[in-house]
C-alpha cells in the first residue's frame, strides 16, 4: 500500500489568500522528546481568527507523525479534534503515534481546534440550507448559538488551509472530525452537513439530547437536533459515524425504560426511535436511511457503518475518552497499515471533468523505478493497466470497506521479482450511477435490466450510461494519461481490469474499442446480470487470440457462488474463437472465496502476472 502520494488538486482551491496569511504561519515549533514513541514528533501551532467567535485567532495544533517530510511527497489523513485543549488529557499524539508505530493504524496528522471562548455558543448543531442555528436556551446561556458559524468556519476556511500547509489527502474520504460531548454534538454535525468534507465521524459521550425543548422531558424524546436532523435526512455514500458511550456516564433515564439517556440517544440515532412496543420507529435512524448498523462494537468489530461502542465503567471524563480514543482510531482506518518506506507513487487527480459522465477522482500509480534517475533513461516509457472502483486500490482508509487490493504492493513486490513489467496503474473512482456506467449496453434486448441479484436494483435499459463512461475512458482519460505520463500508448501495452460489475465493462471496453486495450482481467466477473444476456454477445463480438489477452476468475462463495455456471458458459464461447487456456486466456476458481476486497487482494498478483508478463 502506498503512503507515498503527491496530490495535484484540478479545481483552484478556495481561500488562496489564506494559505501565505501570516495568521497561518506557525508560531512555535516545539519538538516532545519525553516519550520514545513521540520524539520526532512535531507540533506545529497557529493562531487562526474566527471572525464570527475569536477575531484575535483560536489556538490549532498540527501534530505531525513521525518522519513527516514537507518535501517527501507523502500524502496523509487528517483527523480533526473540536476541544483541542483537552489533547493531552486524552493522551492523543501519544496514542496516534503508538497505534502508527505498532502498525494498526497508517500515519496520520491530527488538528487539535481549541475551544471557543463560548464554547456552549461555537458547539452544537446547524441547519446548512437556511445558514441558521438550531439552538437550545438553557440557564447557563443559549446552547449551538453559533454554532452555524463555527461548522461553517471549519468546512470552509480551516479545512483549505491546513490542506494548502501541509501534506493531507485533500478529500473527504481521508478527513475524520472527533469530538466528546457538546464537541461530538458539532462533529456529528460537521459529517451531517458537510459529507463532501468529513466522511468520518467520531462522536464520544455525544450531546444527543439537544432540544428546543429542554425543559420538557416528554418533549425532548420528539424534538431532539439529531434525531430530527437524521430522520430528515438522505443516505449519505461513503459516510461513516462511531459513537462512543460509557454506561456509568449518568443516571438520568427520561422515558423510564431502565437505560441511561446518553446510551438511549445514541441507539436511537443509529437505530431509530421507538417507544416501548413500537414495531416501526418513530423517527429514522441511521439503519432505516440505508446506512449498515453494527449496535456492539464492544462484543464484535464487524464493519459497519454506524457502530456504538458502549465502555463498560466508562464516565463522561477526560479518562474514559482517552480509553475510546485507541478503539475509535482502529475502526477508522482498519486494515493495514502501510510501511513507511514508499512502494512507487501515486498522483491524485481530483474531479476530472468529462463531457459524457459526472466529474470523478483518478489515481496514478507510478512504479517504484519511475522518475529515478531520468538523465539514465530520459526516454523510458511505461505500459498502463486501467483499473475501475478505484478508490478500493491503494489504500484502505479511502475503500468503502475498509479493505483494499493492495495493487500497489503487489505491483512494487512483482516488478522487484522480476516477474513482470514496470507499468503505470489508472484508478477510476467509481461513481453513485456505478451500475448504469458498468453495465454493458448493447447487448441489452430487453426494457429492464436486473443485476442479477434477487433484492438487487433494476435498472431501464436506456439509463444504462456504459458507452458514455467508454468515451469518458478513451477519449478523455486515456489521451489526459498518455499526455501526462511517458507510456506506451499502443494495443498491446494498455490493459484493463476490474471486479464483479468492473470485470464486465473491462471486456466491453475491449469489445468496443479492440483498437485500444490488448488485455482484460475479469475478476469475479458479475456474468448474472441481465440473466447472463452479455455471455453470447461477448462471444460474439471480444476480439480474437492472435491480438488480445483475457484473463477471468471467480470464487465459489457469498455472491460468486452464482458464477461458476456462467463463467463455464464463457470459457465455451472463448473456445470456439480459438482462445487456448494459459496462453492467450486464462480461467481461475478459488476455493471458498468470497465476493469482497478481500479475497480480489489475496489474488491480484494472478491477474497482474498474466497481463504484465515479461
Amino acid at each position: 500500500m502506498t503512503i507515498h502520494r503527491l496530490y495535484r488538486v484540478m479545481t483552484l482551491s478556495i481561500l488562496l489568500s489564506l494559505f501565505a496569511s501570516p495568521a497561518l504561519q506557525a508560531q512555535d515549533t516545539t519538538m516532545h522528546a519525553d516519550r520514545a514513541r513521540i520524539d520526532r514528533a512535531r507540533i506545529d501551532v497557529l493562531k487562526i481568527p474566527v471572525p464570527a467567535l475569536a477575531p484575535d485567532g483560536l489556538r490549532v495544533r498540527v501534530f505531525l507523525p513521525n518522519g513527516y517530510d514537507p518535501e517527501s511527497g507523502i500524502g496523509y489523513p487528517v483527523l480533526y479534534l473540536n476541544d483541542g485543549q483537552d489533547a493531552e488529557a486524552v493522551a492523543l499524539q501519544a496514542t496516534l503515534n503508538a497505534l502508527i508505530e505498532d502498525g494498526e493504524i497508517r500515519p496520520l496528522i491530527a488538528v487539535a481546534i481549541d475551544m471557543p471562548k463560548d464554547r456552549i455558543g461555537a458547539y452544537g448543531f446547524s441547519e446548512r440550507a437556511q445558514n441558521r442555528s438550531l439552538t437550545s436556551p438553557l440557564r447557563v446561556g443559549v446552547v449551538g448559538a453559533n454554532a452555524h458559524a463555527y461548522s461553517e468556519w471549519v468546512a470552509t476556511q480551516l479545512i483549505p488551509a491546513i490542506d494548502a500547509k501541509y501534506r493531507t489527502r485533500a478529500r473527504a474520504e481521508a478527513r475524520t472530525v472527533l469530538g466528546w460531548s457538546l464537541g461530538a454534538a458539532n462533529a456529528l454535525n460537521l459529517g451531517w452537513q458537510y459529507p463532501e468534507v468529513f466522511a468520518v465521524v467520531g462522536a464520544f459521550s455525544p450531546s444527543l439530547w439537544l432540544s428546543p425543548k429542554p425543559d420538557d422531558i416528554a418533549g425532548i424524546q420528539a424534538s431532539r437536533f439529531a434525531q430530527s436532523m437524521i430522520a430528515a435526512g438522505a443516505y449519505h455514500p461513503g459516510s461513516r459515524f462511531f459513537f462512543a458511550v460509557g454506561d456509568t456516564e449518568e443516571t438520568d433515564d427520561r422515558d423510564g425504560d431502565g437505560v441511561i439517556d446518553v446510551l438511549d440517544d445514541a441507539r436511537d440515532l443509529i437505530d431509530g426511535w421507538r417507544m416501548a412496543g413500537d414495531a416501526q420507529p418513530r423517527a429514522k435512524g441511521l439503519r432505516q436511511l440505508g446506512h449498515s448498523v453494527n449496535l456492539d462494537h464492544a462484543a464484535t468489530a464487524m464493519r459497519a457503518d454506524a457502530s456504538l461502542f458502549v465502555l463498560a465503567g466508562g464516565k463522561h471524563e477526560q479518562a474514559s475518552w482517552a480509553t475510546m480514543l485507541p478503539v475509535f482510531r482502529r475502526w477508522a482506518y482498519a486494515g493495514h497499515a502501510p510501511p513507511l518506506s514508499a512502494t512507487g507513487s501515486t498522483e491524485s487527480w481530483q474531479r476530472m471533468p468529462s463531457r459524457h459522465v459526472a466529474a470523478r477522482d483518478v489515481d496514478v500509480w507510478l512504479p517504484p523505478g519511475y522518475g529515478k534517475d531520468p538523465g539514465k533513461d530520459p526516454d523510458r516509457r511505461y505500459p498502463v493497466l486501467y483499473m475501475h472502483d478505484g478508490q478500493n486500490l491503494f489504500d484502505p482508509s479511502l475503500s468503502y470497506t475498509g479493505v483494499d487490493w493492495d495493487v500497489d504492493g503487489a505491483m512494487t513486490r512483482l516488478i522487484e521479482a522480476g516477474e513482470i513489467r514496470e507499468a503505470i496503474v489508472v484508478g477510476i473512482w467509481n461513481t453513485p450511477q456505478r451500475f448504469a456506467e458498468y453495465m454493458p449496453k448493447a447487448p441489452v434486448r430487453t426494457r429492464t435490466v436486473g443485476s442479477g441479484v434477487v433484492g438487487r436494483p433494476m435498472g431501464l435499459a436506456k439509463d444504462i450510461r456504459s458507452d458514455d463512461y467508454l468515451r469518458f475512458l478513451v477519449e478523455e482519460l486515456k489521451p489526459f494519461v498518455d499526455a501526462h505520463y511517458r507510456t506506451l500508448p499502443a494495443r498491446d501495452d494498455t490493459m484493463v481490469m476490474g471486479s464483479s460489475m468492473g470485470g464486465l465493462i473491462s471486456l466491453y471496453a475491449t469489445a468496443r474499442y479492440p483498437q485500444i486495450f490488448g488485455g482484460v482481467g475479469a475478476v469475479s466477473t458479475h456474468f448474472p446480470a441481465c440473466g447472463g444476456c452479455v455471455i453470447d454477445w461477448f462471444g460474439a463480438q471480444l476480439p480474437g487470440p492472435d491480438t488480445h489477452r483475457l484473463y477471468f476468475d471467480h470464487g465459489n462463495a457469498t455472491l460468486d457462488a452464482l458464477y461458476p455456471p456462467f463463467q463455464a458458459r464463457m470459457d465455451e464461447q472463448l473456445r470456439k474463437r480459438g482462445y487456448v487456456e494459459g496462453k492467450n486466456a486464462m480461467t481461475r476458481r478459488f476455493e471458498g472465496a468470497e465476493h469482497n476486497e478481500a479475497a480480489w487482494r489475496a489474488r491480484v498478483e494472478i491477474p497482474l502476472r498474466f497481463l504484465l508478463a515479461r
